[in-house]
């Protein structure tokens, strides 16, 4: 009888044992994240170019080619590529790539991504600048693309990584409230919609029949939580798992305590100044009797030196950014391709900076106003406060006026408005994986119709500047290509296009028991996050 009772105890121990591993699967692939993010999503993936929507879309929608955490180039919708010749790019596209709503990816569906992200209009920051030098793509047949650009052109890969890719039924009718609902929403990415409500949550879900490897999260939730203090509290209250762009003067307190995990990494991108130097007459540069100063005085080199030497860029990293950061010489980070070798630091000398701006005739200094995100960057409105008072130390009259990125972006886009006189932006190179990207966007003359200057804010221009920074668009070996970027920065900077300010750090935090992989463009990934073993 007891063997018997035994044996029936084994049966239902087995059982039991096998239901209970058929229920450890379930919440090992039910497993949720919820991820606290500085940076809201815009939900139609054409609307807006920016590192942040980039990282989103290739999460939610997909797109050729992919950046991993140190911004190479790896595979994704398309499989494989091939330089046919100079100018033309094939792409394979992966036979078993599908859409959530089950349809195959094809090369219609691409061509009909690529021509909705240069036509889309009001676009509030155009694709346009991401494909420079794309002359045209055309569908070969039903699984490949074919790119024509104008020139040889070493950055493609990192320019369609940037482009999202939806079908083309949606790409032809789709309007933004489509995207908003989760109408428009399919995509071939990781994970599909569920829920979108603007300024609080993107809410998504396991691709369960995603063709690539399979999403570490059943479901996945980023929350908008845009003030630093808020999102560090949600981290702490375990309200959230992981948030990004952590508060440097959070950092020593989050190590501190054993809940919690700090990762951290280095990135591609710097923080500048973009002096106005496109116009003669700048909005937000006054006299003394409050009136429009002609001519503008950042025209002048002596002014533009003044005020990069009235900036203590150690000070910055130090008291503002609480050591997440390294001092800028150049506008571009040290580790990437382009960067000038053996350019002295950039001084801070408070009395010599005070003599220039007297022998360019400012003794009395000016009225400026300084415009920066308050929601973008780690810290910016501090930073924003503190170059405004060490330039008021010069003795300009300093104004600082810091924005949601919301407001900041659509003024300083506009092209033909007032934009700013003096701005403080960041640019990584993303969009190359080298120099070219930031010599591109911000350094080379305005010129949209060619891709040129999409984010050169201050309108500089250089025709020999110019000449480099097309000669290296244009050249595809990588050694070559380096050494003229090299010559192009070195040259941007000693006229002071920009003012570099210092290299950024990329911070993350999660709760103890799972590990982060830092993205160096800062992106937020989900499947970035892992339990730790």
């Amino acid at each position: 009888m007891r063997e018997d009772r035994q044996s029936k105890l084994k049966h239902l121990v087995a059982v039991a044992g096998l239901a209970l591993m058929a229920i450890g699967v379930i919440p090992a692939q039910a497993a949720e994240i919820t991820i606290a993010t500085r940076s809201e999503m815009t939900m139609d993936p054409h609307f807006f170019w920016s590192t942040p929507n980039r990282a989103y879309n290739v999460q939610l929608y997909g797109s050729l080619v992919r950046l991993d955490e140190r911004i190479r180039v790896q595979p994704m919708l398309a499989k494989s590529w091939e330089l046919v010749d100079e100018t033309t790019w094939d792409f394979q596209l992966d036979p078993e790539a599908r859409f959530h709503n089950g349809e195959p990816v094809t090369a219609a569906d691409v061509v009909a991504s690529f021509d909705r992200a240069l036509n889309l209009p009001n676009a509030a920051a155009s694709y346009k600048g991401a494909l420079r030098g794309v002359t045209g793509f055309e569908a070969v047949d039903q699984e490949t693309v074919r790119f024509k650009t104008a020139k040889p052109n070493p950055a493609l890969l990192h320019q369609i990584a940037q482009v999202a890719i939806i079908p083309a039924g949606v790409a032809g009718t789709a309007r933004q409230a489509d995207f908003i609902s989760g109408k428009a929403a399919i995509g071939a990415g990781p994970y599909r919609f569920v829920e979108f409500k603007p300024g609080d949550r993107l809410v998504l879900e396991r691709n369960d029949k995603y063709f690539g490897d399979q999403p570490k999260w059943d479901k996945v939730v980023f929350r908008v939580i845009s003030d630093d203090a808020a999102r560090v509290a949600a981290l702490l209250g375990g309200d959230v798992e992981v948030i990004d762009y952590v508060p440097p003067v959070d950092v020593a307190r989050l190590e501190a305590d054993p809940n919690i995990a700090v990762h951290k990494g280095t990135t591609d991108r710097t923080m500048y100044l973009i002096p106005d130097t496109g116009r003669n007459q700048s909005p937000y540069v006054l006299g003394a009797d409050g009136k429009p100063l002609v001519p503008n005085p950042m025209l002048d080199f002596r002014v533009r030196k003044a005020m990069a030497m009235a900036i203590d860029r150690q000070a910055l990293v130090d008291r503002v950014m609480d050591g997440a950061g390294v001092p800028a010489n150049q506008n571009v980070a040290p580790a990437v391709l382009g960067h000038a070798e053996g350019m002295p630091p950039l001084a801070f000398d408070l009395d010599q900076a005070r003599n220039l701006l007297a022998e360019a005739g400012y003794a009395d200094g000016f009225d400026l106003t300084i415009h920066c995100t308050n929601d973008r960057y780690v810290n910016d409105g501090r930073l924003c406060q503190a170059i405004g008072q060490m330039l008021a130390r010069l003795g300009l009259r300093m104004t600082v006026e810091a924005l949601p990125k919301a407001v900041m972006f659509p003024k300083i886009r506009d092209h033909q408005g007032d934009r700013t006189s003096l701005m403080m932006l960041s640019f990584g190179s993303g969009t190359s994986g080298d120099a070219g990207g930031a010599l591109t966007h911000t350094i080379h003359s305005y010129a949209p119709d060619r891709g040129f200057g999409t984010w050169n804010i201050g309108h500089y221009s250089n025709a020999e500047i110019d000449a480099l920074i097309e000669e290296a668009a244009a050249t595809l070996d990588a050694e070559e290509r380096g050494k003229v970027q090299s010559q192009a920065v070195k040259r941007a900077i000693e006229d002071l296009a920009v003012i570099p300010l210092f290299y950024t750090s990329v911070i993350v935090a999660s709760r103890k028991g799972l590990e982060y992989q830092v993205h160096a463009d800062q992106s937020t990934i989900a499947d970035s996050v892992s339990k730790s073993e």
